[in-house]
């Protein structure tokens, strides 16, 4: 089997508690002008009517790079404050706009009393260097995530 044919059918599987409400975590997991607060140190711009099968756009200016990247994809679920399901094709990949190179990025929510089990999902990696990357960004972008929701508390 190749990198890519082992990269495409892996999954990554993140589990995080977080000390808010799963209606605080929705939020910033949604709402534009809190994501950028916790998504990407850069300018960002986040375009998307959260309706399944649009677009999400996510255009990201990198000013201590001096570069610039978009992310695409499609809204595949969105179950308020329950699950939020959306495929991801970023052009640093330099990848074909073809369905096989899209990531899938799924987030569970759970209320657990004062806490919300947030379950992170991801799979259908194009190539193995987009897993890595991917495990990577997204351990250290939780606990981001997770320190702004509990800051707004």
């Amino acid at each position: 089997m190749t990198d890519h044919q082992l990269a495409a059918h892996q999954t990554i599987r993140k589990l995080i508690r977080l000390s808010a409400s799963s209606t605080a975590v929705w939020q910033a997991l949604t709402q534009p002008e809190l994501m950028k607060s916790w998504m990407h140190d850069s300018e960002i711009e986040i375009v998307t009517t959260w309706e399944v099968g649009s677009p999400i756009i996510i255009n990201v200016q990198e000013a201590s790079y001096k570069t610039s990247f978009i992310n695409t994809g499609v809204v595949l679920q969105f179950l308020k404050e329950r699950v939020l399901e959306y495929s991801h094709l970023s052009s640093l990949s330099r990848l074909p706009d073809q369905a096989e190179n899209y990531t899938l990025i799924r987030f569970t929510l759970q209320q657990d009393g004062d806490h919300t089990l947030l379950e992170l999902n991801l799979s259908n990696f194009p190539t193995a260097s987009h897993y890595k990357h991917i495990d990577f960004y997204w351990t250290v972008t939780l606990e981001l995530l997770k320190r702004f929701v509990e800051e707004r508390r």
